[in-house]
């Protein structure tokens, strides 16, 4: 299969600098971490890949992976906070939010609080994920309500060991495991179609039509790439993809492409 079909979601790696302080509660702290958070997911939410950054405008909502509400250490952890849009962060996220603190009380917690090693009045920094967060994170995983791929901390599968990766399937225009670059079990494959669905990725409600407008513009345009903010993170994937061929190729790929997928018999 053409590498333009299966588009792999690529995981988030953000660079923070050694000079500057991130955080949540102080005003400069949080914007520090919104930006390199923003940088590191090209201004998408880092869930629906949706932009959250229009014209140096910000408008991501920071997100605790793990709810902030479970322990004080995890308000100002920074490898447990992303970027995501209003949607993904203050309603999708929320299912099931009470049954996960509920089930994430007792002795794991304890645990965490005990052998992490920062505190809620001394903050150590972290920019990685420490081993009892690591180790906090595969608890939560594994309680229900609770199948979802955290960013930009990620997740690996508890089997293979693999990291739980989405890709983009441009003829079935939707998300699915990525499984071509990756050998997941069966468990781990629900596990990442549960976070599909969690987010409304393949929801028609919901689901990205950005792509098969920029087709139409590719096509319309004969061949040409406009140059303007795309709306959605698959567009830009798809459009790097095609970026080498010349504009007569792009515009027989993106023709093919949409008759397969919008003209069918």
């Amino acid at each position: 299969m053409e590498d333009y079909l299966c588009l792999d979601i690529p995981p988030f790696h953000v660079s923070y600098k050694r000079w500057k302080k991130y955080g949540c509660k102080k005003a400069e702290e949080r914007e520090n971490i919104k930006q390199a958070l923003s940088q590191a997911s090209g201004g998408y939410c880092m869930y629906c890949y949706s932009r959250v950054e229009t014209d140096h405008k910000l408008q991501g909502q920071l997100e605790h992976a793990i709810e902030k509400e479970n322990s004080d250490k995890l308000v100002e952890c920074i490898p447990n906070i992303g970027l995501a849009c209003s949607n993904c962060n203050s309603s999708f996220k929320r299912r099931g939010e009470r049954k996960r603190k509920q089930k994430l009380q007792g002795e794991v917690l304890k645990q965490f609080e005990e052998k992490s090693k920062c505190s809620a009045e001394r903050r150590k920094q972290c920019t990685v994920p420490c081993k009892a967060l690591r180790k906090l994170q595969e608890f939560y995983n594994k309680m229900p309500e609770a199948e979802m791929i955290p960013q930009p901390m990620g997740a690996k599968g508890r089997e293979s060991g693999e990291p739980l990766a989405l890709q983009y399937n441009v003829l079935k225009m939707e998300f699915q495991p990525n499984t071509n670059q990756y050998t997941y079990s069966e468990e781990e494959i629900s596990f990442i179609q549960k976070h599909i669905q969690r987010f409304h990725l393949n929801d028609p409600q919901y689901r990205t039509h950005q792509l098969s407008d920029f087709l139409k513009i590719i096509i319309d345009g004969g061949g040409m790439i406009p140059q303007y903010e795309y709306n959605n993170l698959v567009v830009e994937l798809f459009a790097d993809k095609i970026r080498d061929k010349s504009q007569e190729e792009r515009v027989d790929i993106c023709s093919r492409i949409y008759v397969a997928v919008f003209l069918k018999a």
